[in-house]
């Protein structure tokens, strides 16, 4: 198996498909030949100790020239790319895990339900929704657990862990911590090489508030956030900034409660995106921690208390404990009016 994985590998780089600077992932490779990571990382190997490859700090292989250095500007390839600059159509794997089809999703949705407080999971309506055995499940309840989305409670059911206001101000304060180190990681690394494109959408974009819709300005957020953030070298800070990003930063519960903020949002991004196209590590790393402001820490946790308050339509798997009369209880209330709930934020 491995020595066909290397011989696709190889003939994509001789064709010129895989040029030097296009970074490869094990787990990228296997979800696109649907196989298992050790004979990619096996042919990975090879194909290093052939001088296609260069193993880069922390993970990932870069392709190499001639001279068998790295260029500066890297390129990371993902499974859809893999697949159309490779044979990977044509590659016979085995069928990816089952668990693997509905993560993503049902991680998603987790992070968006946890707003609304500690909801409980129905295993059986995962299986239901997405046509997998409980087990499959059971299997995906327990990966989004490790994350730190989920825990079980005392009666042994799944809970959504849930966003407080509190949560919302702790977990900001990571974010404004590793967030701008993360960032010069991966343009230092010359692994983000489409800064000037976020800018020229971003621009568009703010041309057309306060006709942008909340949809949107999250989008922007899980690009900034979480997509290039993910080009960090430092998988232990990926991990650490993880829920963070998926309970704030990818949360369209939350934007859809702050239109007001929009254009400071917008012209925030802007301003990294200009730093990040001129090659301005320094100035983006600056912008994007003046971005997550201390400042915000008190407005965000009020725009989480008042989405909690907001009816929503959440997947029949994520359940409300109505005992109370209360969507969940036990969780501080703010009583605000709607116009207070989406005043726009300032800088201290």
């Amino acid at each position: 198996m491995h020595f066909r994985i290397r011989g696709l590998i190889a003939e994509a780089i001789v064709a010129g498909r895989l040029a030097p600077g296009d970074v490869l992932f094990e787990a990228i490779v296997a979800e696109a030949l649907l196989t298992s990571r050790t004979p990619v990382r096996t042919a990975l190997e090879l194909l290093r100790d052939e001088g296609r490859l260069a193993k880069l700090l922390g993970r990932g292989y870069c392709v190499v020239g001639g001279d068998g250095v790295p260029p500066k500007r890297l390129r990371r390839i993902d499974r859809d790319a893999f697949a159309a600059l490779t044979s990977a159509s044509d590659f016979g794997g085995r069928a990816p895990a089952a668990w693997s089809r509905i993560y993503a999703e049902v991680e998603a949705e987790v992070g968006c339900g946890s707003i609304f407080g500690p909801l409980r999971i129905i295993e059986l309506e995962i299986a239901k929704i997405y046509g997998v055995s409980r087990t499959v499940a059971r299997d995906v309840l327990a990966r989004i657990e490790r994350v730190g989305l989920i825990y079980k409670d005392e009666r042994n059911f799944w809970r959504v862990t849930p966003l407080t206001a509190e949560r919302a101000a702790d977990l900001y304060e990571l974010r404004r911590a590793l967030e701008p180190v993360a960032l010069r990681r991966a343009a230092e690394g010359g692994r983000y090489h489409a800064a000037r494109d976020m800018r020229d959408r971003l621009a568009k974009a703010y041309n057309r508030l306060p006709y942008v819709t909340p949809l949107e300005v999250c989008a922007f957020e899980r690009e900034l956030h979480v997509d290039v953030i993910a080009l960090c070298d430092n998988p232990q800070i990926i991990h650490a900034l993880r829920v963070g990003q998926l309970q704030l930063a990818a949360n369209r519960q939350l934007y859809a409660k702050m239109p007001h903020g929009f254009r400071q949002i917008l012209s925030e991004h802007l301003a990294i995106a200009d730093r990040l196209a001129d090659d301005d590590v320094d100035g983006a790393a600056e912008a994007l921690r003046h971005h997550l402001s201390e400042a915000k820490v008190a407005y965000i946790g009020h725009v989480t208390e008042i989405a909690a308050l907001t009816p929503a339509t959440l997947p029949p798997y994520l359940q409300f404990d109505l005992d109370d009369g209360l969507p969940y209880g036990g969780y501080r209330r703010t009583h605000a009016s709607e116009a207070d709930a989406v005043r726009p934020f300032r800088h201290a």
